[in-house]
């Protein structure tokens, strides 16, 4: 029987998804288990797998685009299937946008003309006043719509104008276009209301998009072609040379969006620490030279900051809603440079793992960040994060929370720096010790100063004293 495949809602703020790849072509086999597509989410790109052996019979999107969720994408069905009714229908519901209308909203749609009738004769307006519900008015400041000047017929109590009045209204005097012709217009730069549908009702379709892009690219290339030689330069008003504009949107905008929200809801304060690593440098020395899976520094940071969690819990910690919500999980995450952005795949219940454990859970994980192929599950429900540029050279630097977390240590660069050293006698004298800086970065609504000195300071003793780390 044939399937409609449609575009996947993979998580709770997730309205559009947009395909990067098909693996299989129209006339393709397909088995149950196999991977299908590719769609990208926030942050990283995920594999779709058929739910059911068949043919592709149908791809109604190509790679690039991108389309509201539930909206169908492919139909999959028998080799010797005729799908053509199955195809029509999905098809219709994707320029349209949604559904099918369902039996109530079609004697709904019946019903609307007599509706409107009823609704003339009476004013919507009395003694000067506009009558309007207060659902209805902020719908319309919602959608920058004013109320002034416009002909708009209340079908409310007494000819009253309702919330459906001015949705009616909005959806009147909009654009009709397909969510692929209004995703490909967004990407584009296009502006709807200069393009001539070609579809049903005027309805612009993908087609008539193309038609504009490609029209626009060769404008452009004319222009270019006539310009002068000299290569005219653009420049901003106040008069820099630009380079290059690349629209701030994607994984980049969910990123930034999501760093503002933290650092403008959550008052960050933070507490550094010294550490010396001489004494870890040698006992992972020794740790690798006893097995074949090689450790990193990070794996010990890890081990030192799951301890440290579990000393404190309250770091270990989320604000939900009016809660504070201890977690007796510790599912560390480790932020990790990916194609699209930084994220952060997380170690869950990392608590009950070793120093060689981390390192072996945690590579896999870095890998396929690094492809971009973590799955949701890989990269949320962390509980604490730990952000290390020591690789990069980078001496110190403040990380931003990683929210609902309420921390974040954030890990430098080792660096062979003078120290002064106490002998057992209490004299002292200056040597040359490999030191690495640790900050923490707390949200100050859940977590005091004196904890978060006492959580670092933690960390650095641990750190400075290895062997409690392997027991």
């Amino acid at each position: 029987m044939a399937e409609v495949i449609i575009m996947p809602k993979l998580g709770f703020n997730m309205n559009t998804g947009k395909l990067v790849e098909w693996y299989k072509n129209e006339g393709d086999t397909v088995a149950k288990g196999e991977p299908l597509f590719s769609v990208e989410t926030d942050k990283t790109n995920m594999d779709i797998e058929a739910t059911g052996d068949g043919v592709v019979k149908k791809l109604f999107i190509s790679a690039g685009d991108e389309i509201p969720v539930t909206l169908p994408i492919a139909v999959v069905g028998g080799a010797d299937e005729d799908v053509s009714a199955v195809v029509a229908d999905a098809m219709e519901r994707l320029q349209g946008g949604g559904a099918a209308p369902t039996a109530s909203e079609e004697a709904k749609e019946e019903a609307a003309p007599e509706k409107e009738e009823k609704a003339e004769a009476k004013p919507a307006a009395a003694g000067g006043m506009l009558k309007i519900t207060p659902r209805a008015r902020r719908v319309a400041a919602e959608n920058d719509l004013s109320l002034e000047g416009i002909e708009l017929v209340g079908t409310g109590w007494q000819g009253g104008i309702c919330e459906q009045d001015i949705l009616d209204y909005l959806a009147s005097n909009k654009v009709k276009a397909t969510p692929v012709a209004q995703a490909m217009a967004a990407a584009e730069g296009i502006d709807l209301s200069t393009i001539t549908g070609t579809g049903v009702n005027s309805k612009i379709m993908k087609a008539d998009v193309e038609k504009a892009v490609s029209e626009k690219k060769a404008a452009a290339e004319k222009a270019a072609e006539e310009a002068p030689e000299t290569g005219e330069a653009k420049f901003s008003p106040d008069g820099k040379e630009i380079l290059e504009e690349v629209p701030y949107a994607g994984v980049r905008k969910v990123i930034g969006d999501r760093l503002s929200e933290s650092k403008f809801t959550a008052p960050h304060l933070y507490f550094t620490q010294k550490v010396n690593l001489e004494k870890l440098l040698e006992v992972r020395k020794q740790v690798n030279g006893a097995q074949d899976k090689k450790t990193s520094v990070t794996d010990y940071i890890a081990r030192a900051t799951i301890i440290a969690l579990q000393k404190y819990p309250e770091m270990n910690s989320s604000l939900v809603g009016d809660t504070i919500v201890k977690y007796k999980s510790v599912n560390l995450g480790i932020a990790v440079a990916s194609p699209t952005g930084l994220i952060v795949p997380n170690i869950k219940d990392s608590q009950n793992m070793s120093v060689v454990e981390l390192s072996k859970a945690s590579s896999p994980l870095f890998e396929k960040a690094r492809a971009g192929k973590l799955a949701i599950s890989e990269y949320t429900g962390g509980t604490f994060t730990i952000s290390n540029l020591g690789m990069f050279g980078i001496e110190n630097f403040t990380a931003i929370i990683n929210p609902p977390e309420v921390g974040i240590l954030s890990i430098s660069s080792t660096k062979d720096e003078p120290v002064v050293v106490t002998a057992a006698d209490g004299s002292q004298e200056i040597a040359i010790k490999p030191m690495m800086n640790i900050q923490v970065s707390v949200d100050h609504r859940l977590i005091d100063g004196l904890l978060a000195a006492q959580f670092v300071t933690e960390i650095k003793n641990l750190l400075e004293n290895p062997i409690s780390l392997l027991v």
